[in-house]
């Protein structure tokens, strides 16, 4: 009988002590939580410059098209985007060798409101030479009350073809 008594109260000792455990980890996660919701130090990495990217795409028979943009939490009075055209001749090849540099700048004062939340250029690349990989490394730039903010992008390289390319949805003639 004073087993089976030790083995009740040992028991319920544990569960206490167990549930004890879990009230004070919950009550310090609720603190966790709160302090880093309402936590006004921290910062965003970039309190102008909110996202950048760039792409690159086989449009097939010889020709590349290239995309870029930015995008600011607040509007700045300029920006830019400078987009650097590496090529190589195969996938296992060690290094990218330059191709072209193209820059797009931009103005606040081309825009309705005078300053820029968005950016973007789009084009395409035509004369290259067929069966090497293409991949861009983009810098994108705005110019803020304090200075400048800059991302970088870097695409991986897509193989340029001589043939066309279809893709599904496309209409054919």
């Amino acid at each position: 009988m004073k087993k089976k008594i030790k083995r009740i109260l040992s028991l319920a000792l544990v569960m206490m002590l167990l549930g004890s455990n879990n009230i004070l980890a919950s009550e310090l996660r609720a603190e966790k939580k709160s302090t880093t919701d309402y936590d006004t130090t921290i910062q965003p990495r970039s309190r102008y410059l909110a996202s950048a990217s760039s792409e690159v795409t086989n449009e097939g028979e010889g020709v590349l098209r290239i995309y870029a943009d930015f995008k600011s939490f607040e509007g700045v009075e300029s920006g830019s985007i400078k987009i650097n055209l590496q090529r190589r001749k195969s996938a296992s090849s060690g290094t990218w060798e330059p191709v072209d540099t193209y820059t797009e700048e931009f103005d606040g004062a081309d825009y309705s409101n005078g300053v820029i939340t968005y950016a973007y250029t789009e084009f395409e690349v035509h004369g290259l030479k067929t069966d090497y990989y293409y991949r861009l490394t983009c810098y994108h730039k705005v110019k803020t009350p304090d200075g400048t903010e800059s991302k970088t992008t870097q695409t991986d390289g897509v193989l340029l073809t001589s043939y066309p390319v279809f893709r599904i949805g496309e209409e054919t003639e």
